[in-house]
């Protein structure tokens, strides 16, 4: 790769006596790491914050529902409208998921700007609604909001990151969502009957977010290289990793930018169809299956009637605080570890999790309902169950694949690739969300819950056997991990060590 004109200022020996002097000291190349470190977490941060105001989509139908159902409110519903209300996020996150995937070619940061745009106008719409068909025309508004905004912040963040840094990074996305669910939550327990205040103050984020991404957040570099931009992806590049204007960017920085050499000219479907994009949208594709299937966002949106059916004897509302916070927790545990022990660790600590408190609460409420023995706990057993399920679900299965988005897709299928993940992934969601009062109506609550602890077990031998480690790899080394040249060469290689070292005698 040559050195873009302009690079070097106007005094190339200047800068390059400058670069020479600066690398002799440790101590200004830590300094600039730092600084670069620093500008990486800032912005990334940024980027998240469009993700708040879509992710109280989730929660919102669990602490409105009720009042909406209420006498007193000025819009009636009943159960089967709140069922569709509760439904119609989901129905509209796979919308904005395709629409994700076609912003997102024109821009990280434009995607970042029309999610936020589209959030406001779902709340606002929320807000002012005067009937029921208003109320559901917003839901969907801000489930497509929900879906534009699940993979631009992800996919940001692990283009800007230094390897070192990215595997923390992109579970930030996940802990925003956390975030914005405890919110919404927090928003429904302080005004229990007014579900237009709680819609009101949920469009404040999208708001406030929409103008710092406005005013401060830069292009990725990877963006800016791929459409032939080079000399400004590297002055981007750059700030993210510290690196002064007037300095020579080290070699490095040169290979991060790197384009792959170019081959004949090949159509999208092609690339598609080669195995480093079918094989991790396989595998991502079954991730996403069993979180769905295992019931976790299930849990979100009926939150208060899961606490209510459980057999607890807590406040709902404040129970449905205690699901965002135990959730919350586990994600920042997640962000906080991820770097430490990868993908494959967490993700089997959190489907066993999942799986063994879930079947304690299944067969907890099987031999209640069927009045095998008499269960005098108070409530506490369903409630640690619950607060359980969800602490552990966020250790891998709630976490883990969405942070995975950004990391496992090559380059120039990225967009499309992540885009259709998060469409059929919140298909499967819809399904669940749709089909759970159903579930519970045929089956019973033991029944139900049941089912989830079979999906929570079949999803964590699925990681065992065919999740991979992508812990400390660059992107690069990701995409060649997936192909099968790759894989080849590496054995290859690997034989041809194990050869060397016998005739040496080592």
């Amino acid at each position: 790769m040559s050195i873009p004109n302009g690079i070097n200022g106007t005094n190339g020996h200047v800068d390059g006596y400058l670069e020479a002097k600066m690398e002799l000291d440790p101590a200004v190349e830590k300094k600039r790491e730092r600084k670069g470190v620093v500008y990486q977490i800032l912005m990334s941060l940024l980027a998240n914050s469009s993700v708040l105001g879509p992710s109280m989509a989730f929660g919102y139908s669990a602490v409105a529902l009720g009042p909406l159902m209420s006498s007193t409110s000025d819009v009636k519903i009943d159960k089967f409208q709140g069922n569709w209300i509760a439904t119609a996020t989901a129905l509209g996150i796979p919308v904005g998921c395709m629409v994700s995937s076609y912003t997102m070619r024109r821009g990280r940061k434009l995607s970042l700007l029309i999610t936020s745009i589209v959030s406001i106008v779902g709340w606002l719409v929320i807000y002012l609604a005067g009937t029921y068909e208003q109320i559901l025309v917003g839901r969907i508004i801000s489930g497509i909001a929900t879906g534009t905004s699940s993979v631009p912040a992800t996919v940001y963040s692990a283009e800007v990151a230094s390897p070192k840094w990215r595997s923390t990074m992109v579970t930030w996305t996940s802990l925003a969502i956390a975030i914005g669910v405890l919110i919404v939550y927090v928003f429904g327990y302080t005004f229990k009957d007014n579900w237009r205040m709680v819609a009101l103050m949920c469009a404040l984020f999208p708001l406030i977010s929409f103008f710092l991404t406005l005013a401060i957040v830069p292009e990725t570099p990877i963006w800016l290289r791929d459409r032939g931009r080079l000399e400004e992806a590297l002055q981007v590049l750059k700030k993210f990793r510290g690196i002064p204007k007037y300095v020579i960017p080290t070699p490095e920085l040169y290979q991060e930018l790197k384009p792959r050499p170019k081959r004949k000219k090949q159509n999208l479907l092609r690339h598609l169809l080669k195995r480093n994009a079918l094989l991790p949208f396989g595998i991502m594709l079954g991730y996403f299956f069993f979180q769905q299937f295992s019931g976790i966002f299930v849990v979100v949106y009926y939150a208060v009637d899961i606490i209510e059916n459980a057999g607890t004897t807590i406040n709902p509302y404040f129970g449905a605080v205690l699901i965002g916070f135990t959730r919350l927790l586990g994600t920042l545990l997640v962000a906080f570890l991820s770097g430490t022990f990868g993908r494959r660790i967490p993700s089997i600590v959190s489907g066993s999790g999942m799986t063994i408190f879930m079947g304690i609460l299944s067969v907890y409420l099987l031999m209640k309902d069927k009045g095998y023995v008499e269960i005098n706990d108070g409530g506490l057993i369903p409630i640690v169950c619950v607060l359980m399920y969800i602490f552990t679900s966020t250790l891998g299965f709630l976490v883990v694949p969405f942070a995975m988005l950004g990391e496992v897709y090559p380059t120039k299928v990225k967009e499309i690739l992540t885009g259709l993940t998060t469409c059929v992934t919140y298909i499967f969601s819809s399904i669940t969300v749709k089909t759970y009062p159903d579930m519970e109506a045929s089956m019973g609550r033991h029944g139900v819950f049941l089912f989830f602890t079979v999906v929570s077990f079949l999803g964590t031998l699925f990681v065992v056997f065919l999740l991979p480690e992508t812990k400390g790899k660059t992107l690069r080394e990701i995409e060649d991990m997936f192909s099968k040249k790759k894989v080849i060469a590496d054995l290859q290689e690997k034989k041809m060590m194990v050869g060397l070292k016998d005739v040496s005698g080592g």
